[in-house]
């Protein structure tokens, strides 16, 4: 399921993202108080990205663009603007990178690349630049980042494997990612590569925790079941979470 074609991987992170729980479909929290959580909600056949406000009950809806799928969001470290994902309503068709303010105004497109699914936004601690999962260059995907503003586009992976979700680390040194099923980390510039899980199941969506100690992932079992997993930042101790039949895409709140 996870080493399936990219379009029918992004199939399933947008549709996943539009049916977990809110607040599931986030990449690793920033220290902070806790704000308003968006979320892809799929509603009458379009896929939109909405809020719930923190502490009350309530949610408003941040885009309505027709014949789009707009989810995958993520919250800049000051909770003042969120980047997102804009696709096509074909499967295989185009992706983009916008982001807009926390009211739902000023949305600015960040990537514009004909026939490429750029996906997986995730904003740096300091907020001045976004990594993603690109395929501009490679049939299958790599780690890209750029400034916050859409330029200076640089590819970090390359070659015949599938990189995707990449996360930051909480100082914004690291990048943790998912590689053909299983878990590595890099430099924030692409440098030292290093691979921290090797298992004969598939791992990914990998998340920092606030302390920058723990990574948190999820693993595809023989028994075709998912669950979010827990290991050190080198990839020693991982220890299973959930037992659920289908628990993924983890997200680690600061306390």
């Amino acid at each position: 399921m996870i080493r399936s074609s990219c379009g029918k991987l992004i199939a399933l992170t947008i549709v996943a993202a539009a049916l977990l729980p809110p607040g599931a479909v986030a990449n690793a929290a920033f220290p902070g108080g806790n704000g308003d959580i968006a979320f892809g909600r799929s509603s009458k056949g379009q896929v939109d990205i909405w809020v719930v406000y923190a502490g009350v009950t309530g949610t408003r809806r941040l885009t309505d663009t027709p014949n789009r799928i707009e989810s995958m969001p993520d919250w800049n470290a000051a909770g003042t603007r969120i980047a997102y994902v804009r696709c096509s309503s074909d499967e295989l068709g185009n992706c983009d990178i916008f982001a807009r303010d926390a009211d739902g105004s000023n949305p600015t497109r960040l990537t514009s690349t004909p026939g490429v699914q750029e996906t997986w936004p995730a904003w740096s601690p300091n907020g001045s630049a976004i990594a993603y999962t690109s395929n501009a260059q490679d049939s299958l995907q790599d780690i890209w980042v750029m400034d916050a503003n859409g330029s200076n586009p640089v590819r970090l992976t390359s070659g015949p494997r599938v990189d995707e979700r990449p996360d930051w680390a909480p100082d914004g040194t690291r990048i943790v990612f998912s590689r053909n099923g299983h878990i590595w980390a890099m430099d924030d510039d692409g440098q030292n590569e290093m691979q921290l899980t090797d298992t004969k199941q598939d791992e990914f969506a990998p998340v920092f925790s606030p302390n920058g100690r723990r990574i948190g992932f999820s693993r595809l079992g023989n028994d075709h079941r998912i669950g979010v997993w827990v290991m050190r930042d080198d990839g020693s101790v991982r220890v299973q979470k959930t037992f659920g039949r289908i628990d993924f895409f983890p997200d680690w709140q600061p306390i």
